[in-house]
């Protein structure tokens, strides 16, 4: 007696129920669809359009790709296989794995570490006349002018980074610029780079996100105090932050920027540090009609400005981005007034917001990650 086949039938059979599953799961939603933090706008549904066919097919396969009904559960499932079996990024141009599962950026930001992109002496001259420009801008209205740098994680932790990440020129271009401008200029530069690698030798704390490109808020608080005590060299009657002023809170969060770029998010956590005040906040929250651009994604965030009543101390105005952000707090109860403005990442100058300002304080805080955004044309791959 012949014997039934089982086999020949088997992987058909399991085809026919993992369709029959997919048109249940889409019609009931027996299973949770997870989400993708994606970079671009996925493809929108074409219209039928009977006088002209031929782009139809071809735009509706990339909609169809875009929104097929399992496509995030099978990216994460991908991307969880890559992360844990095989330790490869899932966007080796954006994120790179690095020791003990560290995540970086990739692209530029690892190009301006390894000093693969360098300043020319054109761009160099460049930015520092600029920089000059605008120092002589905010004196002339009687005021001070900074440039403040918060390094790239790569430039303090780049012993977790993958072996295969070589250095190309022992000097990064963020060197480059720092050199330049102590030779040519007076630009008054507050260093980060150096409190925060003598902090990271002397105490057992991290002082950056595992699964993201941020500093933590126990370097934010140490950049407020950086900043404060250069400031205190022309402004001697500012206070200071005591170590006594704030204390960290540990919480655990699902993973962070780049582990979401991964889509791995919520298979990694992240133990953060949260910046907790001991002391009484008496800094206020302000209200300033500066609309944010279209195009700003944090429109909350666009201006933050803080009050101290019946203060005399200066007045502060910063251009920054999110590096700023956890150095708000503890800055904001030194000034009279301190007025932060995220300009969309292009660290301009934002002279008339500037002079309706009038602040006694400029600093222009620029992550070394984006210091390209101080040229007048940056490389056309220059991105975050």
């Amino acid at each position: 007696m012949r014997k039934w086949p089982t086999y020949h039938h088997l992987l058909p059979t399991l085809f026919a129920l993992l369709i029959l599953l997919y048109w249940a799961d889409w019609a009931f939603e027996l299973f949770p669809t997870p989400a993708l933090q994606e970079r671009r706008k996925l493809a929108e549904k074409p219209k039928l359009n009977p006088s002209f066919l031929d782009p139809f097919p071809k735009d509706y396969e990339a909609y169809y790709n875009d929104h097929f009904h399992w496509r995030n559960g099978l990216i994460r499932l991908k991307n969880y296989i890559n992360f844990y079996t095989f330790k490869q990024s899932s966007l080796p141009s954006e994120v790179l794995i690095g020791k003990e599962d560290w995540l970086f950026k990739a692209g530029f930001q690892l190009d301006i570490y390894t000093g693969k992109f360098q300043f020319s002496s054109r761009d160099l001259d460049g930015i520092a006349t600029e920089l000059k420009r605008r120092k002589d801008l905010v004196e002339a209205s009687g005021a001070k002018y900074y440039l403040c740098i918060p390094p790239q994680k790569h430039s303090i932790y780049p012993e977790y980074l993958p072996k295969a990440v070589q250095r190309f020129n022992a000097q990064t271009c963020t060197e480059q610029l720092v050199d330049h401008l102590a030779e040519n200029t007076e630009i008054d530069y507050i260093d980060l780079f150096e409190p925060i690698r003598e902090r990271k030798e002397n105490s057992d704390s991290l002082l950056y996100h595992v699964t993201d490109h941020h500093w933590n808020d126990i370097t934010a608080l140490l950049a407020a105090k950086i900043i404060l005590n250069h400031l205190r060299s022309d402004f001697p009657n500012l206070g200071r932050i005591s170590d006594s002023d704030y204390t960290f809170n540990y919480a655990e969060f699902d993973g962070m920027t780049l582990a979401q770029m991964l889509g791995i998010e919520r298979e990694v956590k992240e133990r953060a540090p949260i910046l907790t005040p001991t002391i009484l906040i008496q800094a206020q929250d302000s209200i300033r009609d500066y609309p944010a651009p279209h195009d700003f994604p944090f429109k909350s965030d666009y201006v933050v400005d803080k009050r101290m009543p019946s203060s005399s101390a200066p007045a502060l105005f910063m251009v920054r981005e999110s590096f700023a952000s956890a150095t708000i707090l503890p800055l904001s109860e030194h000034f009279s007034r301190s007025f932060y403005l995220f300009d969309n990442w292009k660290h301009n100058f934002n002279a008339p917001i500037f002079e309706a300002e009038q602040p006694d304080i400029y600093i222009q805080m620029v992550w070394e990650g984006l210091i390209f955004n101080l040229m007048e044309n940056p490389p056309a791959d220059a991105k975050w």
